[in-house]
């Protein structure tokens, strides 16, 4: 009866340490594949296009940090996220993309009269520039000073996808990630976008 009890309690733990040894193994290849998608994400460039022959768009892959990494190698993004009263730990994502907007200006200069007292007239130069995305106010005084009110507008559109592997390589899709990408579009055709980051904090 010892004997039949010993077998089996071997038995159950030999069980264990199996179950224990699969969910490890598990968890280094999920570990792995992280990392080689990281590092893939890393070493590629991101991919300028246009849209619709005058919107610029950009696309970039997807990194997955754990919260301690994105603290460690996103010290200043972490820290501005907590002053907008968000702790990292409810994190799920993050965007940052860098762009540049330069616009041809072409407009009428008129007079404009300025009257400092009863006696004195000043004529300005002055100039108004205005479209959806772009408005400047201003005038050059005499000894040619210039003043004025200069607004910029943008709308930036995001559109994450997600492309996942399908068993034996062609047959429907299993629930394994593939790719992550996401694509920024500025609506605004005289912005290039020069840099787009996106992270997904693991948990």
């Amino acid at each position: 009866m010892n004997r039949v009890l010993f077998i089996g309690a071997a038995l159950a733990l030999a069980g264990c340490v199996f179950v224990f040894q699969q969910s490890r193994i598990k968890a280094l290849r999920t570990e792995r594949d992280t990392y080689r998608d990281n590092t893939s994400v890393l070493m590629r460039d991101v991919e300028k296009y246009r849209v619709s022959d005058s919107l610029n768009a950009a696309r970039a892959g997807v990194l997955a940090l754990k919260i301690d990494e994105f603290e460690k190698y996103r010290a200043e993004d972490a820290a501005l996220i907590e002053k907008l009263k968000t702790k990292n730990r409810d994190l799920q994502a993050v965007t940052t993309a860098q762009m540049q907007t330069i616009t041809e200006l072409q407009g009428q200069v008129r007079d404009s009269i300025v009257y400092v007292n009863d006696t004195i007239v000043q004529v300005l130069r002055c100039v108004d520039i205005a479209d959806r995305w772009l408005e400047l106010h201003g005038c050059a005084t005499p000894s040619g000073e210039f003043s004025g009110t200069i607004i910029s507008r943008d709308s930036i559109l995001i559109a994450s996808t997600v492309e996942y592997k399908r068993f034996l390589g062609f047959l429907w899709k299993t629930k394994r990630v593939k790719d992550r990408e996401i694509d920024v579009v500025s609506k605004n055709p005289h912005t290039t976008i020069e840099g787009v980051e996106y992270i997904e904090i693991e948990k």
